[in-house]
């Protein structure tokens, strides 16, 4: 990782800063969740994904979801998965460290915004977590109509900071739609999120955001 601080901080959101809460999400489906094993199943499901994506192979968010429930033992995934498809409104649980690091990068001067591919609901979904008025500004796919890894939606939001991308970092739990498109819009950094350590090892990785 760089030594010195940048300018601002663009984080992703869903794998990031919040995840689904696993109380409603088992609630939803009538279903016990373990809360440490929905952890992993999220950034191992992400991790395939984006390992099938990079390799030119066909996955969508629908094979997420089912490779999610698929390793959460769930009996029937693609039911739980076809339930969960308008699931974005349950992505209200902040990760642990979240709050106090926030408060350290700004208390550094850092800038800090979210760049997230959702449905139009992340930025409520990080208001009910706690986490909204942390970020200087949240940047909605559905909302802009560009999604990551296009490097627009990225330039979109350092456009709005008057930043040069080299003066950026970002930080999400994608090698394919975080890493790749971060890089591809010129970023000083590009950072995963992986704290199974599931990532590749040319990229920068960290097990939270509290290791910023």
């Amino acid at each position: 990782m760089p030594a010195t601080l940048p300018a601002a901080i663009l984080f992703d959101a869903g794998g990031t800063l919040i995840l689904q809460d696993p109380v409603e999400l088992g609630v939803r489906l009538g279903l016990h969740i373990d809360p440490e094993k929905a952890h992993r199943a999220h950034y191992q499901a992400m991790a395939e994904y984006s390992d099938l994506r990079l390799a030119g192979e066909e996955a969508d968010w629908d094979w997420w979801l089912e490779r999610y429930f698929t390793l959460l033992d769930v009996a029937d995934p693609h039911l739980a998965g076809e339930r969960m498809k308008r699931g974005f409104a349950l992505w209200n649980h902040p990760l642990d460290g979240v709050v106090d690091a926030i408060g350290r990068l700004t208390g550094q001067g850092v800038r800090v915004a979210v760049v997230s591919n959702s449905d139009g609901s992340v930025r409520d979904s990080l208001g009910r977590a706690g986490l909204l008025d942390l970020f200087e500004f949240v940047i909605d796919s559905h909302e802009v109509g560009v999604s990551k890894p296009n490097p627009g939606i990225f330039k979109a939001a350092l456009e709005r900071m008057s930043l040069a991308p080299e003066e950026a970092w970002y930080v999400g739990d994608s090698v394919f739609h975080d890493v790749r498109g971060a890089r591809a819009a010129g970023m000083a950094a590009a950072i995963l999120i992986d704290p199974y350590s599931l990532g590749p090892s040319d990229v920068i990785r960290v097990a939270s955001v509290a290791e910023l």
